[in-house]
């Protein structure tokens, strides 16, 4: 099983549509999406910016082909098309973000689902990439404690989005974690790297899932 994501974007006054669309999405569709290898799959929406996180057999590229060129996708993505402005690069390739980082730990029990931006700085790429390829194990530690399951990072380009499943939910363990002192190091680590994370009002730019599917 490999772990993927992907972005697309909507044109300007479709959001609620698309919302619409997927509560819930056809049930042909969603029999493609099971019989293509995709698992645990969610959509998450900030504005006309949509992001797609998936668990894969055996990778993303690998069962999105296959779902892909299934009858029923092709059905359904023509309907998408006054909607969805862009959802492949030039070559007709989903538009990937690459996994940078993966913690697995954050206990059991009830759960929100979770998904949030930020920007690297063009310069800065090799080092955020390196520095999530060999975290700090203490702040490993502290992600376990504050409830950060299945918590992994993806990187197009300076973009960033990180997925999680947030024990008990997503405010709370961002509570917990942003309360640590490790991660008050950590974050001062990133000074220069990082060029965005917070909106106007300092809160994470997040995501609100619009799609879910086990």
């Amino acid at each position: 099983m490999k772990r993927a994501c992907f972005y697309l974007r909507l044109f300007p006054g479709t959001e609620a549509e698309y919302d619409r669309r997927h509560a819930p999405i056809w049930a042909d569709q969603q029999s493609a999406i099971r019989d293509s290898g995709i698992s645990n799959m969610s959509g998450f929406r900030r504005g006309t910016d949509v992001w797609y996180y998936a668990e894969c057999q055996p990778d993303g590229k690998t069962a999105f082909a296959k779902l892909g060129a299934s009858k029923a996708n092709a059905t359904w993505n023509d309907s998408f098309g006054p909607i969805i402005a862009e959802l492949t690069q030039a070559d007709g390739e989903r538009i990937w973000f690459e996994e940078i980082f993966h913690a697995n730990g954050g206990g059991a029990g009830p759960f929100e689902r979770g998904l949030f931006a930020l920007v690297v700085h063009p310069d800065r790429l090799a080092d955020y990439d390196r520095r999530h390829a060999d975290p700090w194990p203490e702040m490993m530690r502290a992600l376990d404690e504050a409830g950060f399951h299945n918590y992994t990072g993806f990187r197009r380009g300076s973009q960033v989005v990180y997925y999680g499943e947030f024990h008990p939910d997503m405010a709370t363990a961002t509570g917990a974690i942003g309360a640590t002192d490790v991660n008050r190091r950590w974050n001062i680590s990133f000074e220069g790297i990082i060029t965005t994370i917070t909106d106007a009002s300092g809160n994470l730019l997040t995501a609100r899932e619009v799609f879910h599917q086990d």
